[in-house]
């Protein structure tokens, strides 16, 4: 059973290229919003092999070896009168399908889900070129997908995407492989905390300056 439904596509922001150093906020935004996604393109999909820090190299108990990255593009806006934001959350949702559900609906093969996580950058600059990034497990991709493989998390699952600021939701993106409702993950079964940060993963070190820095959990802060 699909939750899909047709909706008009996000509008893309004509004026982002012809600022030097903000995004405009458009429809779908919090008003007076700091922060805004690039684009209907703001979400960048790859799959990425782990360095080989030490020891053999990739995942045990499954012949895939790549992670999923989940990369998105957003910026400040007009509405921004600091030069920094003291903090960022975004939090996700990544399509995925549960063949090993125990109670699937009739006459299918399993159940819809959603994989999450979260995170929360720190003294986000302004400017229109800021990225954030996620991760997922190899062995996550193998569970969560049907049987036409991993690599439906590249050609046919959704991604959400959104944006907070004092706790309060700033934006929220889709990366669609259809024309999806903004809510399309509301309905589906959320398989928690399997998504993860860029300093849960081996790719930790990875582009150091590309991304801001990460707030620190609280047992790790004291």
């Amino acid at each position: 059973m699909s939750f899909r439904a047709t909706i008009l596509r996000r509008r893309h922001l004509a004026p982002f290229l012809l600022l030097l150093s903000a995004v405009v906020p458009v429809f779908g935004q919090a008003a007076n919003s700091p922060i805004a996604f690039a684009n209907e393109q703001a979400i960048t999909i790859s799959f990425v092999q782990a360095p080989n820090l030490a020891g053999t190299s990739g995942a045990a108990g499954t012949g895939n070896k790549q992670w999923l990255k989940v990369e998105f593009h957003y910026g400040t806006t007009t509405a921004m009168a600091t030069p920094f934001l003291d903090s960022v959350e975004f939090k996700i949702w990544i399509e995925g399908f549960d063949m090993l559900a125990k109670n699937p609906p009739a006459g299918a093969k399993g159940v819809s889900v959603a994989l999450t996580g979260d995170v929360t950058y720190v003294n986000v600059p302004a400017g229109r070129d800021n990225y954030g990034v996620f991760y997922v497990h190899p062995n996550t991709l193998a569970r969560y997908s049907d049987d036409k493989g991993y690599e439906q998390f590249e050609r046919k699952y959704d991604v959400h995407v959104e944006a907070y600021v004092g706790g309060a939701l700033m934006d929220e993106i889709n990366k669609n492989k259809e024309q999806d409702a903004l809510g399309w993950f509301k309905p589906l079964t959320v398989i928690p905390n399997l998504v993860y940060r860029q300093d849960q993963t081996p790719f930790t070190i990875a582009d150091p300056d590309r991304y801001p820095a990460i707030k620190l959990t609280a047992p790790a802060a004291q």
